[in-house]
């Protein structure tokens, strides 16, 4: 009969998959030593609430009723999604551009290729230019494109994932070499109420920094975000940024994994 030990092992397995070394990597990102992991997993149901509790605080999306019981799914029904493209091929007959340069090609069946520029600054990277020529050169940059169902209008980019900071080992994470579709969102509605619930991911350009991130929380009275990473480990903690410091906010549509070398 499965255990809360078991059950541990399996979200251990979700976020870091079955290779040698895991354990290592789950003990560091609850903050725990191996010893102490491996006693977890061997102790069955003898595992008190203040482990769950630890486990949870580092996997929220991660279902306690289900940690506890095994019963219910493992992770969490509005645990937020991004949608995966399927790169579309070069092809397409060419059907309109939109006032903010973004072109579709007609693919049929209702589908189309939408090609926007790609940003030369990588999210959650670091780029040397000061912010207001971030779009300065674009018709220089090249193009990345997705698979659309409709005619988008608004400022629509491609950026590129840099690090692994939003890489927790499932499909729905973003890795690096992942190429996301992001629309602007225009500055007027910042003070409102974000619809982060909609839109859970953010690509975020303030100071000399791009970063790709999920906004969890918005104190609309203090003119703050919460921003959180997927991945576990310590050293990508939560952290508050003031809406005052963001230049430029877009929310991202999809993604385009990065290719699959063989």
């Amino acid at each position: 009969m499965e255990t809360i030990g078991d059950r541990i092992c399996e979200v251990m397995y979700h976020f870091f998959g079955k290779e040698r070394g895991n354990k290592a990597n789950f003990a560091r990102a609850v903050g725990e030593n191996l010893n102490t992991v491996s006693n977890w997993l061997s102790r069955g149901d003898r595992i008190g609430k203040e482990v769950i509790s630890k486990v949870i605080s580092v996997y929220p999306t991660v279902n306690s009723n289900w940690l506890l019981t095994g019963e219910g799914n493992m992770l969490n029904e509005d645990t937020p999604t991004i949608e995966v493209s399927t790169t579309p091929s070069e092809e397409g007959e060419f059907f309109t551009e939109n006032s903010n340069g973004a072109k579709f090609y007609d693919l049929g069946n209702g589908k189309y290729r939408m090609t926007v520029k790609l940003v030369p600054y990588c999210a959650y990277g670091r780029f040397a230019n000061v912010h207001d020529t971030l779009e300065k050169d674009r018709d220089d940059w090249e193009d990345e494109s997705f698979e659309v169902s409709q005619i988008a209008h608004g400022n629509y980019l491609s950026f590129e994932v840099k690090n692994d900071s939003m890489d927790d080992g499932t499909r729905q994470s973003f890795e690096a070499g992942d190429r996301l579709l992001v629309r602007e969102l225009n500055r007027i509605h910042w003070r409102d109420k974000l619809r982060y619930t909609d839109h859970p991911y953010w690509v975020i350009a303030f100071g000399s920094s791009v970063l790709i991130k999920q906004i969890i929380g918005q104190d609309m009275e203090r003119g703050v975000i919460t921003l959180h990473s997927l991945n576990p480990s310590p050293e990508y903690s939560d952290f508050e940024l003031s809406i005052d410091e963001i230049q430029k906010l877009y929310y991202v549509i999809k993604k385009n994994p990065k290719p699959v070398e063989y």
